[in-house]
């Protein structure tokens, strides 16, 4: 099949009264649904040649929730999703999504979508043709083929490229086509690897309205990604996962409130070397850097009052100011801190 001079199938539309057709709920109107434990997993571990993966993992996500996995390249968090989407097995420990087993493979992928880091596409195939092919996979039924897939294009943004070959869209664009082809038969749980990866800024947006769009209809979401100010934003809990190991589920705000480090920025108009070297002496401060022409340094157990007396010190000393804050802590210092607290230190960033 070639992408120039082809003419994509025709497809019935199905009519807007029909169930399957319900618009999703606006977002100032939906409430986040989170209810009863749609995944429980226990003692997941998995091994390649000899090299630990996935050790003795326990993890329950919740119906409606957004649920964000973090951690180094290499550190699990891959195989953990392919083990919940029936891909890899894992060599011991047990999983059950909706109530049902990962041994009933057909039963389980038809309550979940997974999408992976690296999209696998069928070069000579349209983008319309690509979806058809994998909603007829998922038994979606002949007589909504036609609007569930116009209305998967429009809800990843896609519309206007249904008549495009798929080898030729750009590395976002596959991004949206995969999310698309995961949620074409509307999964209980949605799995995703690296979703943002390859995104502009506005794409990234827009793919953080949708999960949250999902989310609202009732979906629940486990999304892997580096991108730490997406999830932040979108997730209610947040999993840190380091040498294969689970080591930290929070709450999202929480996580950031008791682990994320305070910083305090310091700007002066002179003697910027000085005020440096001052706060280097300082007991409490620690992770002292440069942050362009700011110091920047988080004050440990800093109360207000510390703060105060802190600011006159510097005064006091005679340097010229030009101003004094703070910055908030945020899901990255709070990852850092988590992930290397076995080695002793904190960061300030």
């Amino acid at each position: 099949m070639g992408g120039t001079g082809r003419r994509a199938p025709n497809f019935s539309k199905m009519p807007p009264e029909s169930p399957v057709a319900t618009p999703l709920a606006p977002a100032e109107t939906a409430a986040r649904p989170v209810g009863e434990a749609l995944v429980e997993a226990t003692g997941l571990t998995k091994s390649y040649l000899g090299t630990l993966a996935l050790n003795n993992v326990d993890l329950t996500l919740y119906s409606g929730e957004i649920f964000g996995l973090v951690g180094p390249n290499g550190a699990g968090k891959t195989t953990l999703l392919r083990i919940l989407a029936t891909l890899t097995p894992p060599d011991e420990g047990q999983a059950s999504i909706c109530g049902l087993s990962l041994t009933s493979v057909r039963e389980v992928r038809a309550v979940i979508g997974f999408m992976p880091d690296v999209l696998g596409v069928y070069d000579d195939m349209l983008v319309r043709e690509y979806l058809e092919f994998f909603a007829r996979a998922s038994n979606i039924g002949e007589s909504v083929l036609g609007y569930t897939i116009e209305e998967t294009m429009r809800q990843v943004g896609i519309e206007h490229l249904a008549d495009q070959p798929v080898d030729g869209l750009s590395r976002g664009m596959k991004q949206r086509l995969g999310l698309g082809r995961a949620i074409l038969h509307k999964p209980r749980l949605l799995l995703l690897d690296e979703p943002a990866s390859g995104l502009d800024p506005l794409a990234r947006l827009e793919l953080r309205e949708i999960l949250r769009q999902l989310q609202r209809s009732g979906a629940t979401v486990l999304i892997s990604s580096h991108v730490l100010e997406d999830l932040a934003d979108m997730c209610d809990r947040i999993g840190v996962v380091t040498k294969g190991n689970l080591v930290c589920v929070e709450e999202t705000r929480q996580l950031i409130q008791e682990r994320g480090a305070r910083r305090i920025r310091l700007r002066a108009c002179a003697r910027q070397d000085e005020l440096f070297a001052f706060l280097e002496r300082k007991a409490g401060i620690q992770g002292l850097r440069w942050d362009n022409e700011a110091v920047v340094f988080r004050y440990e157990e800093a109360k207000e009052e510390d703060l105060a007396a802190l600011l006159r010190e510097v005064v006091e000393q005679g340097f010229p100011l030009v101003s004094f804050g703070e910055d908030e802590a945020t899901l990255e210092s709070a990852y850092l801190n988590v992930t290397k607290a076995g080695k002793g230190w904190e960061v300030a960033t």
